[in-house]
């Protein structure tokens, strides 16, 4: 994970290893930080959630990459704003918050560090120029191109409602924009499951 000895052994020394399948929660809004997630292998899906418990999907982590999110709130010292779900089977690394400020001491822990927040940052961006500026079938065909990046595979086990959740839109509309991607080959729709063909570009 890190080149630097000292920082490669303090950070083996007290790093926790552990193993999630797919679908796990590992996080939910209004938990206390008491570990730093950095995933190893798989991936975790970030989604931020309103005071009604409605959701919205906001980005993946991948391997090699944390949470920015946890970062922040662990220096604040502030519960969790966003939900984290396992999307495939991942293995984790889960750094206790006191280490995130006392390996600042250490330049390549800081680089990961604002590396990530910048990463996300950007990523969070993103996310709200795809909300506010573009049509819900972009933003319908932006979630189901990443989910199936972040996985690794073309074939999404999620059904309309699960999708219409993630989106916050109704499901009826989610199924008229889904049959409307199948119409131009984009995806291929089974029973509860979505088949992406990432290669094809809308416009």
């Amino acid at each position: 994970m890190f080149v630097d000895p000292t920082l490669r052994k303090e950070f083996d020394q007290v790093v926790i290893r552990k193993a999630n399948s797919a679908g796990t929660e590992i996080m939910r809004v209004g938990d206390t930080i008491t570990h730093i997630p950095i995933v190893e292998k798989g991936s975790l899906r970030i989604l931020a959630q309103d005071g009604e418990g409605h959701e919205r999907y906001l980005y993946h982590i991948l391997a090699g990459e944390s949470c920015a999110t946890s970062l922040t709130c662990c220096v604040s010292k502030r519960q969790s704003s966003v939900r984290a779900v396992v999307e495939e089977d991942a293995e984790l690394l889960l750094v206790p918050v006191r280490y995130v400020d006392e390996w600042m001491s250490h330049p390549e822990w800081r680089k990961f560090v604002n590396e990530t927040q910048s990463q996300r940052f950007q990523e969070l961006l993103e996310a709200f120029e795809v909300v506010a500026f573009h049509k819900l079938d972009d933003q319908l065909w932006s979630y189901l191109v990443k989910r199936s990046q972040a996985t690794g595979e073309r074939t999404l086990h999620l059904t309309h409602q699960q999708i219409a959740d993630e989106l916050s839109s109704p499901r009826e509309v989610v199924t008229r924009l889904l049959q409307q991607l199948r119409a131009r080959g984009a995806v291929t729709l089974g029973r509860g499951s979505v088949e992406v063909h990432p290669e094809r570009v809308l416009v």
